[in-house]
């Protein structure tokens, strides 16, 4: 699929040699220079998401604060940018919380999420003043017995759940729901709110929701910060008083165009009769075999709202009560407004490059292309079948005979498949031809392994004005092996 169309048109072009140009950097050379598999960021659409966010929230409502979810690409480079620009950081581990402290994020900007924190992770946020969001609500008392021995109250929100919003994305990714992992169920709100109360060593701040990732539908946000909002006001009742709504991360990236994106939908609902799907499988669809009556329920890889605008109509648009979020958020007294997007500011800021080393058929006859990137560097569909980038080739990108291919990884497995629906290339690759994945500076790494002994894949960031540097190198055998207790000297050299 071309890359003439869609949110990254004013930072590509090609050169000279027919090759891919973004921010005025030779993609092939880039690729000659560092290796592949490679990922690369670029941080000029990174500031750019991020300013979208805070510049918004500045003419919307004062009293917030963005925090960069640091999931979504772990890398100290990418913390640091976002210190410096005075966001701050959603951690899901002691780890994160770490990199986020040094990366100079101050500790009154770290909200701390999880949902099996250790009494370590714990201790660390008490100790230094960190606002844990609470998960699950057996956490309660966990938190008030090691704040007790640290002589140090902990400052709390409290994590809901089971709100009535369904298919809003996948099922592998939607964590608000009822079968949810994560959070308290709203439906005990109350008795947990008099719990709080009755725990002497919590400060409690505010109400936090975490929706998912990948949202795409503004009405889900609706439904859930009106219960907020509720449950705020039944708390003032008994004496909680809310300083905080934690909206969480979630908004979604536009991976494709809605026409096109439609188009792909149909393709898979009659994956039966085209072979779209691998092994004809039916994807992101509930369904019935013997009707056409089929409900979407997967990831939506179209969005109409950049942050900008997601914000806008966030604060703005009428929904209950014929009321807006703000005069909702002005009635329970102005609370801090809190956003921890992740996708949203580095999703769409990176691509990954890869080699391809043949090009060839399954024994049932579809094209399949084999690359030097695996599954355990191109993790998240692994848990999203669904999930699908546009792909193209990088080098001599002249138009062809279109080429519909599976993509396959180089682990030993079978279900090494970099996605599991078929893609539309300009032309037929060729061995040693470059392949680009957009759309793919979120989670590319977050399953990160080193199956095969393979090493991890490095990143290289991008300025405005096509300079580029390395992040994170490439691992070596050493790096590897590194953890072997009988990996002698000798064999480093």
């Amino acid at each position: 699929m071309t890359q003439d169309k869609g949110p990254w048109r004013k930072y590509i072009g090609k050169t000279e040699k027919n090759h891919r140009k973004i921010y005025g950097a030779d993609m092939v050379e880039i690729a000659e220079k560092y290796g592949t598999p490679l990922y690369i960021l670029f941080e000029d659409i990174i500031r750019e998401n991020y300013n979208k966010y805070r510049e918004s929230l500045e003419k919307e409502y004062k009293n917030h604060l963005i925090c960069y979810a640091v999931k979504a690409n772990t890398s100290y480079h990418v913390l640091n940018f976002f210190a410096k620009s005075g966001a701050g950081a959603d951690v899901a581990s002691e780890y994160e919380l770490e990199l986020a402290l040094k990366s100079g994020i101050p500790a009154e900007k770290i909200r701390a999420n999880g949902n099996c924190k250790n009494d370590a992770y714990l201790e660390e946020c008490i100790k230094k003043r960190i606002l844990i969001n609470v998960d699950p609500e057996e956490e309660l008392t966990t938190i008030n017995t090691i704040a007790a021995e640290s002589g140090v109250p902990a400052k709390i929100n409290l994590r809901l759940s089971g709100f009535p919003v369904k298919h809003i994305t996948s099922r592998a990714i939607s964590t608000s729901s009822d079968w949810s992992k994560f959070g308290i169920g709203i439906k005990r709100a109350n008795s947990v709110f008099r719990k709080v109360l009755d725990l002497d060593m919590l400060e409690p701040n505010g109400l936090m929701v975490h929706l998912g990732s990948q949202i795409t539908d503004i009405h889900a946000y609706y439904i859930v910060l009106d219960t907020l909002v509720h449950l705020s006001e039944e708390a003032r009742k008994i004496g909680l008083d809310i300083h905080e709504i934690d909206l969480g991360g979630g908004l979604g990236i536009p991976y494709f165009e809605a026409k096109d994106w439609d188009l792909i939908k149909k393709k898979i609902k009659r994956t039966r009769n085209e072979n779209y799907s691998w092994a004809n499988e039916f994807i992101g669809y509930e369904y019935n075999a013997e009707s056409d009556d089929m409900e979407w329920i997967g990831e939506e890889l179209s969005i109409d709202y950049t942050p900008d605008v997601f914000i806008r109509k966030l604060f703005n648009e009428k929904f209950s009560e014929n009321k807006t979020f703000r005069e909702k958020l002005e009635e329970i007294g102005s609370p801090r407004f809190v956003i921890e997007p992740g996708r949203s500011l580095v999703g769409n800021a990176g691509v990954t490059i890869a080699k391809i080393g043949h090009v060839s058929k399954t024994p049932r006859g579809e094209n399949i292309v084999h690359v030097d990137i695996g599954i355990n560097s191109h993790t998240f569909g692994t848990a999203v079948p669904e999930q699908l980038h546009r792909i193209e080739i990088a080098n001599y990108i002249e138009e062809g005979e279109h080429f519909e291919t599976f993509i396959a990884g180089n682990l030993c497995f079978t279900g090494d498949l970099l996605c599991k629906i078929k893609n539309k290339l300009v032309r037929k690759p060729r061995r040693g031809d470059y392949l680009l994945f957009y759309d793919t500076g979120a989670y590319s790494d977050f399953f990160a392994s080193n199956a095969n002994s393979f090493p991890r894949t490095p990143k290289v960031m991008i300025s405005k004005d096509g300079t580029h540097r390395l992040l994170v190198k490439r691992e070596d055998m050493a790096d590897i092996f590194h953890r072997e207790i009988d990996w002698t000297s000798d064999l480093l050299l």
